[in-house]
């Protein structure tokens, strides 16, 4: 029988080196498809600044986003896509083996949630913003609660369930108002606070390197209701005013002009605290406040029944305060607000605070026929919306209201007769 003639019997040694040579193109195809294909890991983020390595033409640079052993993620700026592909190879091999990550890496897994809360408080406290101290207070109980763990292995999670335990956790220094032997819960916007200053805590240590992320920005914070409409009636205004008459066993000193002037211009009590008589400017009836909630001198009109309080008081020196003890001292807001709830309660007012007042001043305002708007200003106020909450009306100044207005009568108005 005839063997077939085909390549491979005619020529064997040709034969071979074609398909060997076919496999070796095949190989380089593959090799090169390989090369031009971006992997996962890879991406390209364009800038308009940036150097002409992208895709068709465009300015900017390539990324690499891999994921390390605790599956946390990261983000490296890698240059051109070749160093982005070697990158992504180096940090997934150190990833499976468990080596060391870089420099920065490292400064991420052992700095504590409490280093980057001091470094936060101590930049407050050198540029003068915190001077209460009530950040740093508030962030040495977040550090108590979550204990010294990496900063960067704090999750949303976490976050989650330190907002439950502050919510859980009673307010120190506030009585409930039903038990005054107890502590009252925190309220939502205390425990926003808290959230708050570490979020604040964080920013500067992510842009610093030393966490690659903020925990706190992905988790919603409780929802608040500020909008409180405790108002001091008159009843009860002359009830407290007598409580706060001196006497040997309770108030060494005269708290009721200072009562009178708050209702009188709107001040916080810790404003009137901080007040001098060099501040006070008697002929323009104007008083200007050094040490305000906005952290800007501002200015507050007089009117007749503060001067006539002021001038009560008797002016001292200059640089004296307004409010002080015989020694000198000023009145602190803590002294203020103690004594006041304790005439509050003598007088059987119940939830009533000193800064009830601003508010009882507002609404006295509005029912004097002053806009919105004015009143916004003489609260000294950054937006309207700020004083809106003291916009509302009771129901007798609503009916008040329906009274004033009477629709005319018209003939369809009259009754009409049965018969």
């Amino acid at each position: 029988m005839d063997t077939e003639r085909t390549p491979a019997t005619v020529n064997p040694e040709a034969w071979a080196a074609a398909q060997v040579e076919e496999v070796v193109k095949d190989l380089e195809k593959k090799t090169k498809r390989e090369k031009q294909a971006t992997p996962r890991g890879i991406f390209f983020r364009p800038r308009t600044k940036g150097e002409v390595i992208g895709p068709k033409g465009q300015r900017g640079e390539w990324w690499v986003l891999w994921y390390d052993a605790d599956s946390r993620r990261h983000r490296e700026k890698a240059g051109t896509k070749t160093a982005a592909r070697d990158l992504y190879v180096l940090r997934k091999t150190q990833t499976r083996q468990l080596l060391h990550f870089p420099e920065t890496m490292r400064r991420q897994q052992s700095v504590s949630v409490k280093a980057i809360c001091t470094d936060y408080t101590d930049s407050l406290k050198a540029n003068g913003k915190d001077p209460k101290e009530q950040a740093k207070t508030r962030l040495e109980e977040v550090t108590s609660l979550l204990g010294e763990i990496p900063a960067k292995s704090i999750t949303p999670q976490d976050i989650e369930r330190l907002k439950a335990r502050l919510a859980a956790t009673p307010a120190r220094g506030r009585k409930d108002p039903e038990d005054p032997k107890k502590e009252r819960a925190r309220r939502p916007g205390s425990v926003n606070r808290y959230l708050q200053d570490l979020r604040a805590a964080y920013n500067p240590a992510r842009r610093n390197g030393k966490v690659g992320r903020n925990p706190v920005a992905d988790v919603r914070l409780l929802r608040e209701n500020n909008k409180r409409v405790r108002e001091m009636t008159a009843e009860e205004e002359t009830a407290i005013l007598a409580a706060l008459e001196p006497s040997e066993r309770r108030f060494h000193t005269d708290l009721r002009p200072m009562v009178r002037l708050l209702l009188a211009t709107g001040l916080r009590s810790g404003e009137a605290c901080s007040l001098r008589w060099d501040d006070v400017d008697w002929r323009a009836e104007v008083v200007t406040l050094r040490k305000t909630k906005a952290q800007k001198t501002q200015h507050v009109p007089l009117s007749a029944d503060a001067l006539g309080v002021l001038r009560a008081i008797g002016p001292a020196s200059a640089d004296a305060h307004v409010f002080a003890w015989p020694d000198g001292r000023p009145w602190t807001p803590g002294y203020v607000t103690h004594a006041f709830r304790d005439a509050a309660e003598s007088a059987g007012v119940k939830d009533l605070h000193i800064h009830d007042l601003r508010h009882t001043a507002a609404c006295r305002w509005l029912r004097a026929g002053v806009d919105i708007y004015t009143v916004s200003k003489l609260l000294r106020h950054a937006s309207v919306v700020m004083s809106e909450r003291y916009a509302h009306l009771s129901q007798s100044d609503l009916k008040a209201a329906v009274e004033r207005y009477a629709m005319p009568q018209t003939g369809t108005d009259r009754e009409i007769d049965p018969d």
